[in-house]
């Protein structure tokens, strides 16, 4: 068997950023031909992943070269707080290799990397990259990240439904957009106390005042709230709206991307289909109102909600995490 040439590992250079997102657009196309809800790259969505790409270049990274040829690059985002500790992100436009050449270069590019970050003190690493990418969730698995949040996809069809399915006896409402939603707020505070259990260990601000603010940036946003209700009393609630890419699903930006903003059933009404009929209330909600898909983020050891969404949504993206003690 041939030996491949050894690749040189270096600094990253502006002049580097064009190659490098070819790189990462033939990583885009293969998630597109697993999974045909992954928006299809014409000009204008070139245009800004290539513009988050060349933004990610000035941060400055490791690259791979051989032959006087871009054969990878790893670049991070500068250092954040996260759940109390220095943090960084390698997003997933920030990284490519050339194919077949995921276990070579992913250790090697980020051995480098990291390196840099525990020198300036980040200890949370974090990886986003595209489900699609089987080699390099190896890679990454490999070097000691765990899962850590899951963005999916699903069409706008309606949900398929077996027959014995449960069927809730209660009723959904649209709340109107035009009075405030803080009669929910309890609910809210409830799902946001219910990320500190095991095993998601989250601690979100849980008072009604910060359950209040959401809602209402909800509101204010033009999201939509749907809620279901038994009798008087609200025991589920989802909110749908457009998907910004701002700080979630970053590849879907500018796309005719619906998202599910905020989803929560009190413990009594779960598996009883009032996710079911909730969710059927978004899809129709974005179907009418021309978007092409629908998108949701969700943690990976959300033991009550992950299993719903894995069953009505396809895997699009992957984020990991890894801790590293100061050197």
């Amino acid at each position: 068997m041939q030996q491949m040439t050894p690749s040189d590992i270096s600094p990253t250079a502006a002049s580097q950023a064009a190659d490098a997102f070819e790189l990462f657009r033939h990583s885009y196309e293969r998630a597109r031909r697993v999974n045909a809800l992954v928006p299809e790259l014409d000009a204008e969505h070139e245009a800004r992943l290539r513009r988050r790409v060349e933004r990610a270049f000035r941060h400055g990274g490791m690259s791979a070269t051989r032959g006087g040829r871009l054969r990878g690059f790893m670049v991070a985002s500068p250092a954040f707080d996260f759940r109390g500790l220095v943090a960084t992100l390698v997003p997933e436009y920030g990284h490519a290799v050339a194919p077949g050449e995921e276990a070579a270069l992913y250790p090697l590019l980020y051995a480098a990397v990291a390196e840099r970050l525990a020198q300036a003190g980040a200890q949370l690493h974090l990886f986003g990259h595209l489900a699609a990418d089987a080699g390099v969730r190896e890679a990454l698995y490999g070097l000691g990240f765990g899962a850590i949040v899951c963005e999916r996809l699903r069409d706008l069809s309606d949900l398929q439904v077996g027959a014995r399915a449960a069927v809730p006896t209660g009723r959904v409402e649209h709340a109107s957009q035009e009075h405030s939603w803080d009669e929910f707020a309890t609910l809210a505070a409830e799902h946001a106390a219910y990320y500190r259990a095991s095993p998601l260990f989250l601690h979100k601000d849980d008072t009604l005042e910060a359950a209040r603010e959401d809602l209402e940036e909800h509101r204010q946003a033009g999201d939509q709230l749907f809620v279901y209700r038994d009798g008087a009393t609200p025991l589920a609630y989802l909110i749908v709206g457009r998907c910004s890419g701002a700080s979630e699903g970053r590849l879907l930006e500018g796309t005719a991307t619906a998202q599910i903003r905020s989803a929560y059933a009190v413990p009594e009404a779960r598996r009883s289909g009032i996710g079911t009929v909730l969710l059927q209330h978004a899809v129709a909600w974005a179907r009418e109102g021309g978007f092409e898909r629908l998108f949701v983020e969700h943690e990976t050891a959300n033991l009550h909600g992950g299993p719903f969404w894995r069953q009505h949504f396809e895997a699009f993206a992957l984020f990991s995490l890894r801790y590293v003690e100061a050197p």
